[in-house]
């Protein structure tokens, strides 16, 4: 089961949220609690001097033994404790409702204000001790504490209400950051929408009526949020190369079934009109000649067609080394040369250099584009062969004198059965594939193709990285 991105963010949201009250609950809690012992030490400090002050300042100590609920409503609260000594241990006053031993301490000087580092904590009870001096000068021990049970009831009740706290705000942080991106996240549904109708028209969808949204139509981005603009806009432009594709992949199969056709149409004419009537041996064999001829050019597309499809899937691996260029060229121009003087043409190798390349895929390709340039050149020109090296680039070309090609065939010429004038197809050429392996040599070895054409000549060049 695929996962939510809502609930992914939302949860995120919520523990975000969780751990941020925490931190602020635990400061809030760690400052009552630090308030909660200034005050307690502060009022114990007071104490302390209340009672030396009233003990100074009494008629007698047996008045003051006389005077308990004075000291119980100074005191304020059952927690409280307070205990006064004669020097030799007798008790002058004692209260502690718990009756909670209290155990010896170091008692503070007379003449030393106490200081909250004086305070010991011991068993949940805060203690201090110091000596006064009674009414006839007589000294005294005074131990003034307090217990901690309130103090710590609150803090415990405070604790509880921040878990409350923090629970509840991360489940509202959850629900409403669940809600707010559900909300956000219906830009994204509505893009799915639209990319889910988006298909080729088939003839049925034609026929039925169904009107698709086609390849042709993109996505709007007037209304789209900025964070899915980019995104838009990358599926438009995958939406044209898919576009072009297509028709590129349409054009093919009709191209394709256009060319089997001819060399098929041909055969069974051919051999339509041979078993019409009976013929002579050497009739027989002009018709087997003539379909020898159209099996060849099958042949060869099928053979095309095929190193087209291991060279795109990358099943033709290359195998590299170094060539002298000018006997490339040399090979190239014998091979060529019974062709060019039927058409009165000259070769000119103007190669030289070396070069690391797949020799057999380097010959092949310089082979389609030296056939095109003698099948198309003027009479009585020359076709050459030259190179020219930039920094990082070696390239390899092959000129010719002929019709300038126009423009507008420029960008189509390396597609598959592509021809700019289909009327001068003939029997011995590459069925339109010929510039097509070229460019597929060329992304073999990560190389570049390009052409020019212009009253100076067409000049078609193969760019290989130096």
């Amino acid at each position: 089961m695929s996962k939510s991105i809502a609930w992914r963010l939302a949860l995120a949201i919520a523990l975000t949220c969780a751990l941020v009250l925490s931190v602020i609950g635990v400061f809030l809690y760690r400052s009552l609690a630090s308030e909660l012992a200034f005050r307690d030490d502060q009022a114990l400090l007071g104490r302390l001097e209340q009672v030396r002050a009233l003990l100074h300042d009494s008629d007698s100590l047996e008045a003051l033994q006389e005077r308990p609920r004075l000291y119980q409503n100074m005191l304020g609260n059952l927690d409280s404790v307070l205990l006064v000594k004669r020097a030799d241990g007798s008790p002058l006053i004692a209260i502690n409702p718990h009756q909670q031993p209290l155990p010896d301490m170091q008692p503070i000087a007379q003449g030393r204000a106490p200081q909250r580092a004086d305070i010991r904590t011991l068993d949940q009870t805060v203690l201090l001790v110091g000596m006064a001096q009674g009414p006839a000068g007589e000294t005294l021990s005074v131990t003034v504490g307090k217990r901690l049970d309130e103090r710590e009831q609150m803090l415990a009740s405070y604790r509880l209400r921040l878990y409350g706290a923090v629970g509840l705000g991360a489940l509202l942080a959850f629900g409403l950051g669940l809600l707010l991106l559900r909300r956000g996240l219906e830009p994204l549904r509505e893009l799915a929408s639209a990319m889910a109708g988006i298909a080729p028209r088939s003839l049925d969808q034609r026929m039925a009526g169904i009107a698709p949204r086609s390849l042709d139509q993109r996505m709007a981005t007037d209304n789209v949020p900025a964070e899915l603009k980019e995104p838009v806009l990358a599926l438009n432009a995958m939406l044209a190369r898919l576009e072009d594709s297509f028709a590129r992949l349409s054009q093919f199969s009709a191209d394709l079934a256009h060319e089997i056709r001819t060399p098929l149409h041909n055969l069974l004419g051919s051999n339509s009109l041979a078993l019409n009537q009976t013929r002579s041996a050497a009739e027989y064999q002009e018709v087997l000649a003539s379909n020898i001829e159209e099996y060849e050019r099958l042949n060869r597309m099928a053979e095309n067609l095929m190193f087209l499809a291991r060279a795109e899937h990358g099943q033709r691996p290359l195998q590299l080394q170094t060539l002298d260029l000018g006997e490339v060229g040399e090979g190239l121009c014998e091979y060529f040369e019974a062709l060019a003087e039927d058409r009165q043409l000259k070769l000119d190798n103007q190669l030289s250099g070396s070069l690391t390349v797949d020799q057999q895929l380097l010959q092949r390709a310089l082979g389609n584009l030296l056939a095109n340039a003698v099948r198309h050149a003027q009479a009585g020109s020359t076709v050459s062969l030259r190179r020219r090296d930039e920094a990082d680039m070696c390239w390899i070309g092959v000129h010719n004198l002929g019709q300038p090609i126009d423009a507008k065939h420029i960008d189509k010429l390396f597609d598959r059965f592509y021809r700019v004038d289909p009327s001068r197809a003939q029997p011995g050429d590459s069925g339109g594939l010929g510039l097509a392996i070229v460019h597929s040599i060329m992304q073999l070895h990560g190389g570049q193709v390009r052409m020019v054409s212009d009253a100076s000549g067409t000049f078609f060049e193969l760019g290989f990285a130096l």
